[in-house]
């Protein structure tokens, strides 16, 4: 096992098979990546991985 942490979410999506998503340093949505990508559970996840965030 890695654990790689980043901001690039190219390069999360095209290396992991499972993310986490920590928001305030807590976990709030954890996965596998073409899930947590493609159909997030929580609200702040999928701004996130839209770009609405700040």
């Amino acid at each position: 096992s890695i654990v790689i942490v980043t901001h690039s979410m190219n390069q999360a999506a095209r290396i992991s098979d499972k993310t986490a998503f920590f928001l305030l340093g807590e976990i709030i949505e954890y996965g596998a990546t073409p899930q947590i990508f493609e159909n997030p559970v929580k609200q702040e996840t999928s701004d996130y991985i839209h770009g609405h965030f700040g």
